[in-house]
This record gives C-alpha cells, sequence and structure tokens, in this order.
C-alpha cells in the first residue's frame, strides 16, 4: 500500500513536469520568442569617479572632466556599413580606421566595446540622434583626468594611465579591473589606493530598438578619497614661469612645519597627454626622450654634485669638532698645495685671510680645502650623513634618490682602492664622488633656519576629512653657537656684498648660499639655496640650474622673485 502511494506521487510529479514544460514550448512559445528577438539584458557600468587633488588654499588642481565614447554592440549591428559611413562622416576618420576599430567589439560580440574614445561633445549629441537608426550604436559618458593647470606640478601630481594586464594579474585581489586607471608617478601612484573609485552599475531590460524598458538592478558606485595638498598652485606658477626652459628644479618649504609650498622640476610635461587617446604620439615622446628626460623629477630624483652650497656641511662640522673656531683664518692665495697637487680657489689671486664668516660670504675655496684637510674624510662623512645626505629625506612623493656619501668604506667597496687624501680636499668644497639632490640641499639649508633640525617634506595633510600629516623633525646635534656662527656667514652671503648679493630683497632680510658645481660633462652646474625673514625664518627654498653657470647669477636672481613673491602672498 505504501509503494503504490510513493508510486503515484512520483507519478503526479513527473506528469506536471511534462504539462509545464509543454505549456511553455508550446502554448507560450510565441510569447517568450518575441521577448527573445525584441528584449535583451544590458550592463550599464557607472565610473567611480576619481578623487579630487587639492592645493592648500582648496583650489582644485587635478580633477574629472566628462567625455563621450562610442561603442558598439556587435551582435546587435545589423547595417555595419551605414555604422562605418555615419561614424567617418561625423568623427572625420578614415573608413579603414573605422573598420580596424571594429574588429574589437566583434572579438566580444555580446557587450558593449569602446571603438572610439573621448569624441567632442557636439560629435557626441549628432551620434547619440544616429544611434536610434543604428541598432548596436551606444554612446558613453566616462570621466578623464583632467590637470588643470597642465604642465605647472606635473611631477607633484604625477599622472595615470590603464592597467595593464601584467598588473590586473598582482593587483585584481586589491579591487583592480581591466581598463582602470593606475597611478604611475607623483600623487596619482602614491595615493592610488585612496584615489580610487569603485565602479557600479545598472542592469537594465532593453527593447529591439535599444531603448531601455526597465531597469532590473543597480549597484551605487563609489568616489575616490580626495586629497588636500601643501602646494600653493600660485607660487607654483611662479617657480615654474621663473625656471622657464631651462632644465633645473626649484623647491620652496616652510622651514617649522616640512610643508612644500612649491615643487618645481623643468623640463615638465602635461599629464593630459597620457588621457587624451588623441595625443599617443605626444606620449610615445616623453616615454622616449633620453636626452632632457621630462619625466624625471629632478628635484628628488636628479644627483649632482653639490658644489659650494655643500660649505654649509664643512663649516658646521668643523666649528662642532673644534677643528676651527669663529676667530680662526686662512690665508688664501689663489690656490692650495698638497704634495705635488694644487687645488685654486675661484678667485685669481685669492681672497687674502678668511675667518669661517668671510670665508662663506665669499666661498673661499682655499679656506675650505684647509678646514677639510684639518677635518679628516672620517668627521666629514659622518657630518655629511648627520645632515640627511646619502638617504631618502621621506617625502610622500616616489622615486626618490638617496644620493652618495663617499668615504673610506665605500672607496673600497666600490671602487676597490683606498681614500686618498687629496679627494678629502675636493669633498670639502661638495666635489669629486659626491652626490646630492636639490630636495637633500633644501633641508641642509633648512637645518641652519630653523634651530638646527633636519624636517621632513611633505605634500599631503588630509585625505577626505582625515589628518594624515604631522611634522617629523630630527635634531642633527649642533650647538646654538655653531648655527648661530654659520648663519652669520650665509646672512653675509646676501647682504654684504657676498656671492649671492642678487638675492637681496627690499624689506626682507635674506640668507643664503651659492655654489657652482664642476660638471664633467660640460658647463657648470649653478645651485642656491637659502631661507627669510633672517630672524624668523618662514620659507627656505632651493634653485638648482643644470648646466646654469655660476650659482650667484641666475639661480640668486631666481630666489629674489620666489622670495619677493612670497612676501606679496603674505608668506613672509
Amino acid at each position: 500500500m505504501k509503494e503504490r502511494i510513493v508510486g503515484s506521487s512520483i507519478y503526479t510529479l513527473f506528469l506536471l513536469l511534462i504539462m509545464g514544460l509543454l505549456y511553455t514550448q508550446i502554448i507560450r512559445y510565441p510569447h517568450y520568442a518575441r521577448l527573445s528577438r525584441n528584449n535583451s539584458i544590458r550592463i550599464i557600468p557607472i565610473e567611480g569617479l576619481r578623487g579630487t587633488i587639492y592645493d592648500r588654499n582648496n583650489m582644485p588642481i587635478v580633477t574629472n572632466r566628462l567625455s563621450f565614447d562610442v561603442m558598439v554592440i556587435a551582435q546587435e549591428l545589423r547595417d555595419r556599413m551605414k555604422l562605418v559611413m555615419t561614424l567617418s562622416e561625423v568623427t572625420g576618420l578614415t573608413k579603414k580606421e573605422i573598420m580596424k576599430s571594429l574588429e574589437k567589439a566583434y572579438a566580444r560580440p555580446f557587450v558593449p566595446v569602446t571603438v572610439i574614445e573621448d569624441v567632442d561633445k557636439e560629435k557626441a549629441l549628432i551620434l547619440e540622434e544616429a544611434s536610434y537608426d543604428i541598432r548596436g550604436l551606444l554612446i558613453d559618458t566616462k570621466s578623464k583626468r583632467d590637470y588643470l593647470y597642465g604642465p605647472a606640478a606635473s611631477h607633484v601630481c604625477g599622472y595615470v594611465s590603464e592597467i595593464s594586464e601584467a598588473e590586473l594579474d598582482l593587483l585584481d585581489d586589491y579591487g583592480y579591473r581591466p581598463k582602470d586607471l593606475i597611478g604611475r608617478s607623483g600623487l596619482e601612484r602614491s595615493y592610488d589606493t585612496y584615489l580610487k573609485g569603485v565602479d557600479g552599475g545598472i542592469q537594465v531590460e532593453v527593447d529591439n530598438k535599444g531603448r531601455q524598458t526597465r531597469t532590473l538592478g543597480m549597484r551605487e558606485p563609489q568616489s575616490g578619497k580626495d586629497l588636500f595638498t601643501t602646494i600653493d598652485i600660485e607660487m607654483q606658477k611662479v617657480c615654474d614661469a621663473l625656471l622657464g626652459d631651462r632644465p633645473g628644479a626649484i623647491v620652496v618649504m616652510e622651514c617649522a612645519s616640512g610643508q612644500v609650498l612649491a615643487l618645481a622640476s623643468h623640463p615638465s610635461f602635461d599629464p593630459n597627454f597620457f588621457v587624451r587617446p588623441q595625443e599617443s604620439s605626444k606620449r610615445l615622446s616623453l616615454i622616449r626622450d633620453t636626452a632632457e628626460k621630462p619625466l624625471i623629477d629632478r628635484a628628488i630624483s636628479g644627483l649632482y654634485p653639490p658644489g659650494s652650497v655643500f660649505k654649509i656641511v664643512v663649516a658646521s662640522a668643523a666649528l662642532e669638532t673644534k677643528k676651527i673656531s669663529e676667530k680662526t683664518t686662512f690665508a688664501c692665495t689663489g690656490s692650495f698645495t698638497l704634495g705635488p697637487a694644487r687645488f685654486d680657489c675661484w678667485k685669481e689671486g685669492g681672497h687674502g685671510a678668511q675667518d669661517i664668516v668671510n670665508a662663506l660670504m665669499n666661498s673661499c675655496n682655499v679656506f675650505f680645502y684647509t678646514t677639510g684637510k684639518v677635518l679628516g674624510i672620517d668627521a666629514l662623512e659622518a657630518y655629511t650623513k648627520q645632515f640627511g645626505f646619502g638617504r631618502k629625506t621621506g617625502i610622500d612623493i616616489p622615486d626618490e634618490a638617496r644620493g652618495t656619501v663617499p668615504g673610506r668604506a665605500w672607496k673600497r667597496l666600490f671602487k676597490k682602492d683606498k681614500w686618498y687624501e687629496g679627494e678629502t680636499i675636493n669633498f670639502a668644497i661638495g666635489q669629486g664622488y659626491l652626490t646630492v639632490t636639490p630636495l637633500q640641499v633644501l633641508d641642509m639649508v633648512t637645518a641652519m633656519a630653523n634651530g638646527g633640525h633636519i624636517v621632513r617634506p611633505h605634500l599631503v595633510t588630509r585625505i577626505d576629512g582625515t589628518e594624515v600629516a604631522s611634522t617629523h623633525a630630527r635634531a642633527i646635534g649642533l650647538s646654538r653657537r655653531t648655527i648661530d656662527t654659520v648663519r652669520a656667514g650665509l646672512f653675509a652671503v646676501i647682504n654684504k656684498e657676498g656671492t649671492g648679493k642678487r638675492a637681496r630683497v627690499e624689506g626682507i632680510a635674506v640668507a643664503g648660499k651659492t655654489g657652482t658645481a664642476q660638471n664633467p660633462r660640460g658647463r657648470t652646474h649653478a645651485w642656491f639655496c637659502g631661507f627669510a625673514p633672517f630672524s624668523n625664518p618662514k620659507l627656505s627654498l632651493v634653485v638648482f640650474l643644470e648646466h646654469g653657470g655660476k650659482g650667484g647669477l641666475e639661480p640668486a636672481e631666481i630666489a629674489k622673485g620666489i622670495f619677493t613673491a612670497a612676501n606679496e602672498k603674505g608668506y613672509l
């Protein structure tokens, strides 16, 4: 009896299943066939906007703009030649170019595929109207990164480009997808995970003309976080203008906090070239330019001999170790002799008797040759490192270089040779194996401005509503007496007919040091570093010109222009 009931139940269920299939496939066939022919499900992606980058005054410097892409769903396309003719007439592209672009759509026939990127708004409107008569044609709106000031602050902001397949394999677990933008340099790269938005989308049903009939579901996109930086875009433009077409770098920073107001590196580039499809030739030109290297940030990545600006370190080390005092004098006759070798001063005939203040004011090489010999390589190497040379400053953009601080062990390891006293003499005026970045030189002179502390330069203060930066300072261990003596020399450089007198600003006491560094590959490099006002320093800066000649000429004049602009803007 029990087996008969179970058997009847199973028989009844199978009968109902068969009847349901007959109803669906035969009786309701016309209805579902019509839906199949006329309707389809489509996913419309909604891009999560990348975060905006602001300057210190809440002025946007990098944002997003609306762009229009032409998309095609190959499976829905009925008249291919009509589409080609229309696109050619509206966009101005040749039929051959359009046919080649359409190949991408036929490789993925069931999804919308972009065939022409970033068309003008007027052209997009024309094509939008044409899409009612051409099935499979869509106009999609997307955001494009927009660098509002072009080359200004380009090395600070950096640029973005589409993620590569190799990168996608590494970053897939972090939410990256094909066609996503990824930061390549500057803040775009350092803070990419914060700036990056999260995409959303809408699932819709469309009829045979591509018109939406109903919405089936939606996932809201999430915008990336905004960055609030220390940069003053107006000061940045001043620095870029003063550099002009000359290769080099300028950095302006608050002495106490390490906030960078401007960071300029030339040659620069327009980051918009990396997001505009029509600028592909300019992109390739930038990437392949191995002569001028516009993508290299010379302020943090360029390595150069510091020349006479390095005399700040030598003076500090000699005073602190008591190898010399404020009253010590050395006679400069125009040259210094070490065995058979002769080392010349830049001034023919010499400077006469020089103490430390006058030696800094006149940038007397002979005084510092003698001081370097008295100090010795070990102390010189130690104090050079104490000032932060040979390691990164820690600024929050990538690709910062460390530089080289030579010494006995370094020479044995890298040159397979012993250290010679003549190399100490060269080291004492910032030549030889010593290489530094402009940012490291800025940290050095800032320590003289703020009472003996190396501050970490930084560019971002806030991510959305979260404060992220605080002042990080490290004492370099100099006595107040040493700092005051060196500062007196730096004041004399500008205000007492020293080598940097071209940097004088009416009504503002500027202190600083010039530098002219020998360069085996051509004209000398030119340096100026300084701070103002002298009694209560607010800003420090470094100006560096590749092959720029003498530091007391153009770099000093550029520094004057920057301090003048800073004073007008209320920073001094």
